[in-house]
């Protein structure tokens, strides 16, 4: 699901999406009877699972347009699209 997301949405969706992840797992394991402990502990991971998978899917999308040199240094890169002369 975090990846579908990353792909299609923005970071308010993970607001959206990660409470029905978080039920939606704890109807599961009360139903197979998993104990409270164990339920928190996989519930905790799926949730982290789900934010890392938006978060890998986010930087392969939009990775190279987020460059920290140019906000270091105040020069364009490579590329511009400022259309500033060097």
């Amino acid at each position: 699901m975090g990846v579908a997301t990353g792909y299609v949405f923005r970071t308010w969706a993970l607001v959206v999406i990660s409470p029905p992840i978080a039920v939606l797992s704890a109807i599961i394991l009360r139903v197979y009877e998993f104990g409270m402990m164990a339920g928190v502990i996989i519930i905790a991971v799926c949730l982290a699972a789900t934010q890392l998978a938006y978060l890998a899917a986010s930087y392969l999308l939009y990775g190279r347009e987020a460059s920290s040199h140019d906000e270091v240094d105040g020069e364009p890169g490579e590329i511009s699209d400022q259309k500033i002369r060097r």
